[in-house]
């Protein structure tokens, strides 16, 4: 099966997974083409704990159905990448020129490095980086 592109994910995206929110269809087709090996999927390792706190705090989630999603956040094969430090520099300065939290400039500089796409859910962070044109927005995205 041929691969068409390799995505970043942030995390507001891989929590629809498991949440059923607004524009989740979109994600779980993300994630399907991964599970297909048509795309494949990249992340920075902070997702996986963006993710876990997020449903924590969804009240639809219990500590068995949180064990669940951990589980099946593990298995699933994103490629969970450890920072480094031009990976961190560069997370640095584009949350000073995009005036973005660190850890949403962590997922466009990871990007801007492998030469990929970050989709987002997040209106905000979309907002403030889609100039650089390779942050996407979920609910507009199509593979």
């Amino acid at each position: 099966m041929e691969r068409h592109e390799d995505l970043v994910l942030d995390a507001s995206v891989m929590v629809k997974w498991f949440s059923g929110e607004e524009d989740s269809e979109i994600a779980v087709e993300i994630r399907d083409k991964h599970v297909e090996g048509v795309i494949s999927i990249v992340s920075p390792d902070l997702a996986l704990y963006e993710v876990v706190n997020a449903l924590r705090y969804n009240p639809a989630f219990n500590i068995e159905d949180l064990k669940r999603a951990v589980s099946d956040l593990m298995d699933i094969g994103v490629d969970f990448i450890t920072p480094n430090r031009e990976i961190l520099e560069k997370s640095v300065e584009n949350a000073f020129i995009y005036d973005l939290s660190v850890y949403d400039s962590y997922y466009l500089s990871l990007a801007q490095i492998m030469g990929l796409q970050v989709v987002t859910a997040d209106e905000k962070f979309f907002e403030r980086a889609k100039e650089t044109r390779i942050v996407k927005i979920l609910k507009n995205f199509k593979l």
